[in-house]
Protein backbone atom coordinates (compact mmCIF):
# COMPACT_ATOMS: atom_id res chain seq x y z
CA UNK A 1 0.00 0.00 0.00
CA UNK A 2 1.49 3.33 -0.93
CA UNK A 3 -0.60 5.11 2.34
CA UNK A 4 1.22 3.59 4.75
CA UNK A 5 1.18 5.57 7.15
CA UNK A 6 -2.53 6.77 6.57
CA UNK A 7 -4.69 3.85 8.18
CA UNK A 8 -2.29 4.13 11.25
CA UNK A 9 -3.29 7.31 11.38
CA UNK A 10 -7.04 6.41 10.56
CA UNK A 11 -7.08 4.03 13.54
CA UNK A 12 -5.63 5.88 16.30
CA UNK A 13 -7.76 8.98 15.29
CA UNK A 14 -11.00 6.53 15.16
CA UNK A 15 -8.79 5.55 19.25
CA UNK A 16 -8.89 9.39 20.57
CA UNK A 17 -13.00 9.61 19.40
CA UNK A 18 -14.15 6.54 20.73
CA UNK A 19 -11.87 7.54 24.28
CA UNK A 20 -13.35 10.83 24.07
CA UNK A 21 -16.75 9.42 23.44
CA UNK A 22 -16.78 6.90 26.52
CA UNK A 23 -15.32 9.72 28.65
CA UNK A 24 -12.11 7.93 28.91
CA UNK A 25 -8.62 9.19 28.94
CA UNK A 26 -7.53 7.32 26.12
CA UNK A 27 -8.21 4.36 23.90
CA UNK A 28 -5.95 1.61 22.64
CA UNK A 29 -6.07 -1.21 20.15
CA UNK A 30 -4.45 -4.71 19.84
CA UNK A 31 -4.98 -7.80 16.92
CA UNK A 32 -4.89 -11.16 16.68
CA UNK A 33 -1.91 -11.52 13.87
CA UNK A 34 -2.19 -14.37 11.40
CA UNK A 35 0.15 -16.66 13.55
CA UNK A 36 -2.74 -16.16 16.44
CA UNK A 37 -0.70 -13.82 18.24
CA UNK A 38 -1.79 -10.50 19.87
CA UNK A 39 -0.24 -7.34 18.54
CA UNK A 40 -0.03 -3.87 19.63
CA UNK A 41 -1.76 -1.85 16.94
CA UNK A 42 -1.81 1.67 18.10
CA UNK A 43 -3.25 3.82 21.00
CA UNK A 44 -5.03 7.04 21.25
CA UNK A 45 -1.45 8.83 22.91
CA UNK A 46 1.30 6.94 24.13
CA UNK A 47 0.06 5.84 27.24
CA UNK A 48 -2.08 3.71 24.95
CA UNK A 49 0.59 2.32 23.02
CA UNK A 50 2.59 1.98 25.75
CA UNK A 51 0.16 0.00 27.45
CA UNK A 52 -0.39 -2.28 24.41
CA UNK A 53 2.60 -2.33 23.93
CA UNK A 54 3.57 -3.43 27.62
CA UNK A 55 0.93 -6.43 27.08
CA UNK A 56 2.42 -7.56 23.90
CA UNK A 57 5.90 -8.56 25.77
CA UNK A 58 5.06 -9.82 28.91
CA UNK A 59 2.11 -11.47 27.72
CA UNK A 60 -0.51 -10.40 30.16
CA UNK A 61 -2.71 -7.83 30.72
CA UNK A 62 -6.42 -6.87 30.37
CA UNK A 63 -6.67 -7.15 26.70
CA UNK A 64 -4.37 -10.58 26.77
CA UNK A 65 -7.36 -11.94 29.53
CA UNK A 66 -10.07 -10.57 27.06
CA UNK A 67 -8.86 -12.06 24.08
CA UNK A 68 -8.42 -15.10 26.05
CA UNK A 69 -11.84 -15.71 27.89
CA UNK A 70 -13.55 -13.87 24.71
CA UNK A 71 -15.18 -11.34 27.67
CA UNK A 72 -15.08 -8.08 29.07
CA UNK A 73 -12.44 -7.34 31.50
CA UNK A 74 -12.93 -4.30 33.88
CA UNK A 75 -9.63 -3.64 36.04
CA UNK A 76 -10.56 -0.59 38.77
CA UNK A 77 -6.44 -0.51 39.24
CA UNK A 78 -3.96 -1.86 37.33
CA UNK A 79 -1.38 -1.64 39.90
CA UNK A 80 -2.94 -4.21 42.09
CA UNK A 81 -2.02 -7.21 43.51
CA UNK A 82 -3.32 -10.38 40.65
CA UNK A 83 -6.02 -11.31 40.35
CA UNK A 84 -7.55 -8.20 40.06
CA UNK A 85 -4.69 -5.92 38.70
CA UNK A 86 -1.73 -6.63 36.63
CA UNK A 87 1.43 -4.87 38.06
CA UNK A 88 4.08 -6.06 35.68
CA UNK A 89 2.18 -4.06 33.22
CA UNK A 90 1.60 -1.33 34.92
CA UNK A 91 5.41 -0.98 35.95
CA UNK A 92 5.78 -0.13 31.93
CA UNK A 93 2.41 2.25 31.53
CA UNK A 94 3.10 4.20 35.00
CA UNK A 95 0.09 6.74 34.05
CA UNK A 96 -2.41 3.93 33.15
CA UNK A 97 -4.58 3.16 36.27
CA UNK A 98 -8.05 1.98 35.44
CA UNK A 99 -8.39 -0.18 32.34
CA UNK A 100 -11.73 -1.71 30.47
CA UNK A 101 -10.55 -3.99 27.65
CA UNK A 102 -13.67 -5.43 25.17
CA UNK A 103 -12.46 -7.88 22.86
CA UNK A 104 -13.11 -7.35 18.78
CA UNK A 105 -15.57 -9.57 16.65
CA UNK A 106 -15.58 -10.44 13.25
CA UNK A 107 -16.90 -12.95 11.39
CA UNK A 108 -17.80 -15.41 14.74
CA UNK A 109 -14.10 -15.02 15.71
CA UNK A 110 -12.37 -12.78 18.45
CA UNK A 111 -9.81 -10.35 16.35
CA UNK A 112 -8.45 -8.67 18.90
CA UNK A 113 -9.24 -6.01 21.60
CA UNK A 114 -10.36 -2.84 22.60
CA UNK A 115 -8.59 -1.00 25.79
CA UNK A 116 -10.23 2.28 27.35
CA UNK A 117 -8.34 3.68 30.05
CA UNK A 118 -8.58 6.17 32.66
CA UNK A 119 -5.42 7.69 34.42
CA UNK A 120 -6.94 7.35 37.71
CA UNK A 121 -8.11 4.08 39.68
CA UNK A 122 -11.94 3.73 39.71
CA UNK A 123 -14.79 0.84 39.10
CA UNK A 124 -15.84 0.33 35.56
CA UNK A 125 -20.09 0.88 35.65
CA UNK A 126 -22.11 -0.96 33.99
CA UNK A 127 -23.18 1.33 31.40
CA UNK A 128 -19.75 2.16 30.90
CA UNK A 129 -19.15 -1.30 30.29
CA UNK A 130 -22.20 -1.75 27.83
CA UNK A 131 -21.13 1.34 26.18
CA UNK A 132 -17.29 0.33 25.71
CA UNK A 133 -19.03 -2.77 23.98
CA UNK A 134 -21.15 -0.44 21.13
CA UNK A 135 -17.91 1.34 20.50
CA UNK A 136 -16.04 -1.93 19.91
CA UNK A 137 -18.83 -2.71 17.25
CA UNK A 138 -17.54 0.71 15.73
CA UNK A 139 -13.92 -0.25 15.63
CA UNK A 140 -14.76 -3.24 14.17
CA UNK A 141 -16.26 -1.31 11.11
CA UNK A 142 -13.58 0.97 10.73
CA UNK A 143 -10.82 -1.44 10.62
CA UNK A 144 -13.53 -3.86 8.12
CA UNK A 145 -13.49 -0.42 6.33
CA UNK A 146 -9.63 -0.07 6.22
CA UNK A 147 -9.04 -3.44 5.39
CA UNK A 148 -11.46 -3.34 2.20
CA UNK A 149 -10.42 -0.27 1.02
CA UNK A 150 -13.58 1.67 1.06
CA UNK A 151 -14.16 4.41 -1.10
CA UNK A 152 -14.46 6.53 2.23
CA UNK A 153 -10.97 5.55 2.75
CA UNK A 154 -9.44 7.88 0.00
CA UNK A 155 -11.65 10.52 0.85
CA UNK A 156 -10.34 13.55 3.05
Amino acid sequence: MTHGAEPSRVVDRTLHALAEALGADGAALMLIDDHDRPRAVGGSDADGRRLELAQERTGSGPSIESLARDADVAVNDLYAERPSGFPGVAAQTRRVRAVLSVPLHADDRVIGSLDFYDRVSHEWQPATVRAGRRLAELMVMVLEALAHKSPFSGQS
